[in-house]
Formats: structure tokens, sequence, C-alpha cells
């Protein structure tokens, strides 16, 4: 089963293949660094389908390890239709990146997501972080999400609402 923050064997094995001393990546404040972040913040901050499509390929590299509170990928292959499909769910996503923190060679993104649900009229919004490394081309290898589903998707769902309600009482 899927689990956002399991530390399964591919979980770990990322961390080896992906570790940032294995790749030469831009210097500590430079043009470089600052470029390759805002294609992160790019593709991310104009979140449509056509920039998707158009900029995953570039971003990211064709081997990557990408997990989210919903799944888990190895390719760009896989991934992207998987970030398409989920824009077309919805009709509108909005990403501000609110802090970025580099510590050894790798990055920690904050960031408030706000999505207007299809035929809803206001934007719900919810906070998470992300962790990436990139290669030495500067595309993204690895991206972790931490981020909390339960107010923005779960408890749209009839039963999972019930549930979550019931668990929330007894804590």
């Amino acid at each position: 089963m899927h689990s956002q923050t399991n530390l399964d064997s591919t979980y770990k094995n990322a961390l080896e293949w992906t570790d940032p001393s294995q790749h030469r990546i831009p210097e500590v404040g430079s043009e470089q660094e600052r470029l390759m972040l805002q294609r992160v913040e790019d593709l991310y901050t104009n979140y449509t389908y056509e920039n998707l499509q158009n900029s995953f390929p570039k971003v990211y590299a064709e081997t990557i390890y990408f997990r989210d509170a919903f799944k888990q990928y190895n390719r760009l292959d896989e991934l992207l239709p998987y970030m398409l499909k989920g824009v077309q769910a919805v009709s509108g996503v909005l990403f501000t990146f609110n802090h970025i923190m580099r510590s050894k060679g790798e990055f920690f993104i904050e960031w408030t997501m706000s999505i207007q649900f299809k035929e809803k009229d206001e934007y719900e919004s919810s906070m998470g972080m992300s962790r990436f490394r990139f290669n030495s081309d500067g595309q993204v290898i690895f991206h972790q999400d931490y981020w909390d589903p339960t107010s923005l998707i779960y408890q749209k769902i009839p039963i999972a609402k019930q549930l979550i309600q019931f668990v929330q009482k007894r804590i």
C-alpha cells in the first residue's frame, strides 16, 4: 500500500541514487541555481494542462523518484499522465511558493496550493512542503511531497468524511 511517509526500499534506493554528492548541482546563490529553481516554480505556478505538458519534460528527468499523498512514480512517462489527469479533474489550481530552503545540496519548498473544484465558485487552500533533488543537468530527479490531503480532498468523500470525523472525536 502506498504511503507518503513509509521508509520502503524504493524510497531508500532513491535516496542513494539521487544523493546530491553524486550530481553536480549549481553553487549556492548562483544564477544557475536561480534558473533551476525558477523552472520548477514556473511549472507549478502556471499549473495548466498545456504548461504541464510542455514544461514537465524540461523540468523533470526521465528517471525520477516522485511520491505524493496518493501515488509514487519512477518514470516521467508515468508521472506526466498522472499530473495531466489531476489538472483536468478541477477547474483551477494555484500554487504559491512561500519559502525555499537549500540544505546539503537538496531543496525544500514550502508552498500553498489552492484548488477550485468543478462546479464550485471559490478556491480551497492547503499548505505543504516538497523535497527536491536535481541531477547535473538541473532536472528534478527526486520529488517527495509532504502534504495532508484530509481537509481538502478526503473530507469531500462522504464515507471518508464520516470516518475522519469519527476518529477526530475519539482523539
